[in-house]
């Protein structure tokens, strides 16, 4: 079976890299926040909340 396949319930992505906070206080990152870590990395980001 394919990636392309397979159903996914949550926003899923692959990524070269990942930039992971662990216990920061918060649940989710508001929408002004995730605005400023793009424009810091001069690229746009999703939020992809990580199972393991």
């Amino acid at each position: 079976m394919s990636l392309d396949a397979l159903e996914y319930s949550w926003p899923c992505g692959f990524a070269r890299f990942e930039i992971a906070v662990r216990n920061p206080g918060v649940d989710w990152f508001g929408d002004g926040e995730l605005a400023l870590l793009a424009a810091a990395l001069g690229h746009p980001v999703r939020r992809i909340r990580a199972h393991i």
